[in-house]
């Protein structure tokens, strides 16, 4: 499998397997920023951090983010991350999602999916994929836009 993510507005995903396919992502549905809080090492290679984020979705909706995920070291600087959260908006309402993600250091992607009972404005999360991409420093502190995966 094959997955590039790159450039800012509207973003073009190559997923190459059996089938050739090509998605354009135009805006993103989420534009966050947050940073890791809580490290702790689990065993040889592998980490668990929990996390926090504020951000908008859909350029108008606020909403924050907690969650966790098990990191796992690939050396060379590379990890692989799974984890899940939780999305709250300011009203309140909430949509669970689980990550899966790679990361070298400065920059990462990955693919988030999210289910939520809402009928208000996170409906549009239920059974949805999002793929994402960001950055993030040295203490900890990231950034990152999601798109839709139509």
């Amino acid at each position: 499998m094959l997955l590039l993510i790159g450039g800012t507005g509207t973003n073009t995903i190559l997923f190459n397997t059996g089938y050739a396919q090509s998605a354009t992502l135009g805006e993103p549905i989420f534009v966050e920023k947050g940073s890791d809080v809580i490290q702790k090492e689990v065993g040889p290679n592998r980490s668990t951090y929990t996390f926090t984020s504020n951000g908008t979705m859909k350029g108008n909706i606020e909403y924050s983010k907690v969650g966790e995920f098990v990191s796992v070291s690939k050396g060379n600087n590379q990890t692989f991350d799974q984890g899940h959260g939780v999305i709250t908006t300011k009203d309140g309402e909430t949509a669970n999602y689980t990550f899966i993600e790679v990361f070298n250091g400065t920059d990462y992607q990955g693919a988030s999916a999210y289910s939520t009972n809402s009928t208000g404005e996170l409906s549009f999360l239920d059974n949805i994929l999002l793929v994402f991409k960001g950055g993030a420093d040295e203490s900890g502190n990231y950034a990152l836009e999601q798109w839709h995966w139509k």
